[in-house]
């Protein structure tokens, strides 16, 4: 029986996620969370053989969290589950330590098969997602301007360049305007540009986004 961690802010999400994978009869849902905090706590009451953990939570968000979850758990497969396409988020989660990543519009076989391969040890990529990182090991000159950005900065950019305001991205991640400002502040500065359409063209010309 392979032991799993759910970490997603939503509950309908990981109520359907735990029907669909107790039909597998090899999976067992542990444990459960809604955040990086309650996330940490349950692992250190409960240990799991995989965590599935969404990129978008509030507080610290499922990057920012795989460094603290390879430094207490370094064995521990984490696989992350995003709302988002493989060329926008792949690549950090690996380099953050991840040992999947599955998209959440992924067919159910897709997940299950995800999770029986990273608990053999392995790393679990698709088709999309080695086509991103072959992509972006191919464009070396063009990705080392925004692989500077933190995870943290990243996640902001991309949110701010899909027309969310600066009030709703701390209402999403429980974030004083101020600081949300701030860290847009930080993200033009490193990227070399001066407004959001500016931040827009590159992240278009990056192919951050569609």
């Amino acid at each position: 029986m392979i032991r799993l961690l759910l970490v997603d802010d939503h509950t309908i999400f990981r109520e359907g996620l735990k029907r669909l994978l107790a039909e597998q009869h090899e999976f067992d849902v542990v444990a459960e969370a809604s955040d990086a905090s309650e996330a940490m706590g349950r692992l250190r009451e409960q240990p799991v053989d995989v965590a599935l953990l969404d990129v978008n939570m509030p507080g610290r968000s499922g990057l920012d969290m795989l460094p603290s979850l390879r430094a207490e758990w370094p064995s521990m497969p984490v696989i992350v589950l995003s709302m988002y396409p493989a060329d926008q988020y792949a690549r950090r989660a690996f380099q953050g330590g991840a040992s999947g990543y599955v998209t959440k519009d992924m067919d159910a076989m897709e997940l299950v098969d995800s999770i029986r391969g990273v608990a053999k040890g392995g790393r679990y990529v698709t088709a999309a997602v080695a086509n991103c990182l072959i992509d972006g090991f191919g464009r070396p000159s063009e990705a080392a301007t925004h692989q500077q950005l933190s995870s943290r900065e990243y996640e902001i950019m991309l949110l701010i360049v899909r027309g969310v305001r600066l009030t709703e991205i701390g209402r999403q991640m429980f974030l004083s305007v101020k600081t949300v400002s701030t860290y847009r502040t930080r993200v033009l500065r490193k990227l070399g540009v001066s407004s959001n359409a500016e931040l827009a063209r590159y992240a278009l010309q990056h192919r951050l986004i569609d």
